[in-house]
């Protein structure tokens, strides 16, 4: 096979075959860009294929290429170089010529992998030089047109295994349980303490995906009631929509408070040292997925299969018909959830 590991699931053209049959070598390898253009969530789950990129090309310098409005979070710590893409903020006071300068911005390459699949990403691929375009696009025209390498994508396969898919077709086979390169909750939870956390989490980069308030609150205060032995923590984001306010009457009880918002360091350590999180689809939920945190998603308004990784404890809470779930259903999974 030659380096080449797929029958079907995949493409390649022809001439990428040929090269990869007869040239293709990953220590030879000496240039890579991964494209990630996403918030928080986004940003850390792509942090193992980083880690994986870097263990089966072990002398390519790796370019990590993001984007202005979406630095929060961004995984530079596992990349030699970072470049910035000009984000939507800027858009509106930069010319044709300075919008072409920022596609072109990155250096030949010997692989590009795009991992973010967005119009940005895709201009930037198309206007960089490299011997493989890698990509997992939902459209399969821009298989043949864009990229002369890629695997099919789905919503029922986690995004990081579709990530990861494009380093087993050429050949390399990722390690279990991943590796997201942050504090662990397998190694700082500390399973002799009287009153371990549940945090709570209700905020995301769009309302759409959180929970009305006054259900978050319910939810809180049943759970409190239900589960005395447990300290429940919710925490506040940066906006105005995810602060505590409306949970302070709740906080009259020994086993309920308010974390004021962390930076992303004390949120890493905070989430892993932690019995369970509970929150919607957001990045507070994928921070615990990338510490091996237990976690509740509650899912009504994006599909839950593809941020929801195939090891690890994550509960999904969700309606067949994508009705917002019930509180009874949300309390259900938390206490199913602690086992």
């Amino acid at each position: 096979m030659n380096h080449l590991w797929f029958q079907r699931g995949g493409y390649a053209s022809k001439k990428v075959r040929r090269y990869i049959e007869r040239e293709f070598s990953p220590e030879k390898i000496k240039k890579i860009a991964v494209i990630r253009h996403a918030a928080l969530g986004d940003q850390v789950i792509a942090r193992p294929f980083l880690i994986e990129v870097r263990k089966f090309f072990p002398n390519a310098e790796i370019t990590l290429v993001g984007v202005s409005n979406y630095r929060y979070g961004m995984p530079s710590d596992l990349a030699d170089i970072t470049l910035v893409m000009a984000g939507r903020e800027q858009k509106g006071t930069m010319s044709l010529g300075d919008r072409l300068r920022d596609f072109r911005q990155l250096p030949p390459q010997d692989i590009i992998f795009d991992v973010a699949g967005t119009s940005r990403s895709r201009w930037m691929t198309l206007f960089s030089k490299a011997t493989l375009k890698v990509g997992f696009p939902y459209r399969p025209y821009f298989g043949r047109a864009l990229y002369n390498v890629t695997v099919f994508r789905s919503d029922f396969q986690p995004e990081l295994e579709c990530m990861l898919d494009m380093l087993k077709l050429l050949g390399h086979n990722p390690s279990r349980p991943l590796d997201f390169g942050y504090p662990s909750h397998l190694s700082l939870y500390d399973t002799s303490s009287p009153t371990p956390a549940i945090l709570y989490f209700n905020g995301a980069s769009s309302v759409l995906k959180i929970l009305p308030q006054a259900q978050m609150r319910e939810v809180l205060e049943i759970a409190s009631r239900e589960l005395p032995g447990y300290q429940h923590v919710y925490l506040e984001g940066k906006n105005d929509y995810e602060k505590g306010d409306c949970f302070l009457g709740l906080t009259e009880r020994d086993n309920v408070s308010i974390q004021p918002c962390l930076p992303l360091d004390g949120l890493i350590d905070r989430v892993a040292r932690a019995r369970l999180v509970v929150s919607p689809d957001t990045g507070v939920r994928n921070v615990a997925v990338s510490t091996h945190t237990p976690s509740v998603g509650i899912f009504y308004s994006t599909v839950p299969f593809r941020y929801t990784p195939l090891d690890g404890r994550h509960h999904i809470v969700m309606q067949a018909d994508g009705a917002v779930p019930s509180t009874e259903q949300i309390v259900a999974a938390i206490k199913g959830a602690l086992g």
